[in-house]
């Protein structure tokens, strides 16, 4: 085997690849957001939440929070005597 073979890590070329994959997805769903965005923002600050919020996607049935929350657990204590 050459020496440039051996030189290859696999494991790192393919998470080179993953990487740079992941980048250019993000790269382009950001230029989609920036095209859309130029027609509908009415501002700047709308074009830039909209093109900054583009990698975000609506919550999945099991991502949803099960637990509520007590904001005020003094009035919960005086309901319950």
């Amino acid at each position: 085997m050459s020496k440039l073979m051996k030189d290859i890590n696999n494991k790192n070329l393919n998470d080179m690849l993953h990487n740079a994959v992941e980048a250019d997805r993000l790269y382009w769903l950001r230029n989609e957001a920036k095209i859309q965005a130029s027609y509908t923002s009415r501002n700047y600050d709308e074009f830039r939440e909209t093109v900054a919020a583009a990698h975000l996607g609506p919550l999945r049935h099991g991502e949803a929070m099960k637990k509520k929350v007590i904001w005020n657990s003094v009035t919960q204590d005086e309901d319950k005597e």
